[in-house]
């Protein structure tokens, strides 16, 4: 078995094991803690894997097969903030990162589920501080024909 292979194994059944022992491990409350949760995971896999929906907490509610109030307090307990907060902050990294990739705005801006350039740009400068065009103008990153980073 190559060690990449065996790498993967190790770190796949440490994963597995954490999420077995979130509780008694005293884990901060966050990702990690939410996808051991059995009623979350199937959420968050969906808002990491679509983050473009049009996520509503109805929806995301439905996804964990539980009443909306019962979600959102269950989500606010595990994962530490709520399901639109924490939507917000995986779009705006997942924008940094197709910036960082020298992806026009807006395309970045649908792409992580903005209906316009506008509204994506406010509220990436809430949370970045800066605007997507001047966040981008530092923070680019330049791939090369061969595909690695210069």
């Amino acid at each position: 078995m190559p060690i990449d292979r065996l790498f993967e194994v190790v770190l796949i059944q440490l994963f597995r094991w954490l999420f077995d022992h979130v509780a008694e491990l005293g884990m901060p409350r966050g990702l990690l803690a939410g996808l051991a949760d059995p009623e979350l995971a199937p959420v968050l896999t969906a808002m990491h894997e679509h983050p473009e929906y049009a996520w509503s907490i109805e929806r995301l509610a439905s996804e964990a097969r539980m009443g909306r109030s019962a979600f959102a307090e269950r989500f606010k307990r595990v994962v530490g903030e709520t399901p639109a907060n924490y939507l917000a902050d995986w779009r705006i990294l997942i924008a940094q990162d197709l910036l960082r990739r020298g992806n026009p705005v807006g395309h970045v801006a649908s792409e992580v589920g903005y209906a316009t350039t506008p509204a994506f740009s406010r509220a990436f400068a809430q949370r970045v501080g800066q605007t997507p065009r001047e966040w981008a103008a530092s923070n680019v990153v330049v791939v090369d024909t061969a595909g690695t980073l210069d």
